[in-house]
């Protein structure tokens, strides 16, 4: 029959025609990543890494640059961990490597930029940033500032 394959496309044009539109709108409407996505860039826990240097040496670009240093304890800590995010190969075996689970992927998938030089990431930076933050919206939140909250100090609260 020579309509046949006519007839079985206009029945699957129909029904998609006529279902549910799944369109984001793409600037407003960010679409939700799945918690196995692997991309954007690493997202540094700087309080649960020990700067055992696993990740940096799992990675076979190396593209993870850690130094680490000494605090007052005598104990390794980092002072610097960069990302290059323009070599990765998003193979997760860095994350996979990491034996306190101190690093992970961000889910944020929009990783485009102008210049090369922008694909490098200072995770230790952004790390403490955003604990930073935490803890200023803590205090915020509790109705304390963050520097004054030793009793009498300046523009802290008194215990009167």
């Amino acid at each position: 029959m020579l309509g046949k394959g006519l007839l079985k496309g206009m029945r699957i044009t129909l029904r998609s025609f006529f279902c549910k539109k799944v369109t984001l709108q793409y600037p407003d409407e960010k679409l939700a990543m799945p918690a196995r996505f692997r991309g954007g860039e690493l997202e540094l826990d700087h309080q649960k890494c020990i700067a055992c240097g696993l990740c940096a040496m799992a990675c076979p670009n190396r593209v993870i640059k850690l130094t680490t240093g000494a605090n007052e304890q005598k104990k390794r800590c980092l002072t610097s961990y960069v990302y290059q995010s323009g070599l990765c190969l998003y193979c997760n075996y860095c994350i996979e490597a990491c034996p306190t689970k101190a690093i992970c992927w961000d889910k944020n998938y929009e990783n485009a930029r102008y210049f090369r030089k922008e694909l490098d990431v200072d995770c230790l930076a952004l790390s403490l940033e955003r604990t930073a933050a935490g803890a200023a919206e803590e205090a915020a939140f509790t109705g304390k500032t963050a520097t004054a909250e030793v009793e009498g100090a300046p523009g802290g609260r008194s215990a009167e």
